[in-house]
């Protein structure tokens, strides 16, 4: 399940719990590009701190979209991940390689609302690289 968090319009905030679903990640997608069509720049905080798991149609959605931002991944110029999962924290660390025009940072659970703040500092009006 999603969740779409109260945030400033440079913002996605999300967070998922339980099993994240196709229609999660649509609802999810539609969000972000509402905000990208708005600004040259957005961040992203991710709270994955109740995630149990994604779907087959999860999956291959993300990767279909991730395809169709190849050369646009500079607009997301942070990603926030909340989450006190171990592996989630080493396979955001293993990501922030690949893509190295976006600040990336993992905070605790007990820490999104640093996260938010972080993510908020973001001027949304700074062109991408």
């Amino acid at each position: 399940m999603i969740e779409i968090l109260d945030s400033p319009l440079h913002v996605g905030a999300y967070r998922f719990t339980g099993q994240l679903t196709g229609d999660d990640y649509d609802a999810c997608i539609a969000d972000l590009e509402m905000r990208l069509a708005r600004f040259p720049c957005v961040a992203v905080v991710s709270d994955l701190s109740d995630m149990q798991g994604v779907s087959l149609d999860a999956v291959g959605k993300d990767l279909r979209y991730a395809a169709s931002k190849l050369g646009e991944f500079g607009r997301f110029a942070r990603a926030a991940i909340v989450t006190d999962k171990r592996w989630l924290v080493t396979v955001t660390e293993f990501a922030a390689h690949l893509m190295p025009n976006t600040e990336v940072r993992t905070f605790a659970q007990d820490e999104r609302a640093l996260a938010l703040a972080w993510a908020a500092e973001l001027d949304p009006n700074t062109p991408a690289p």
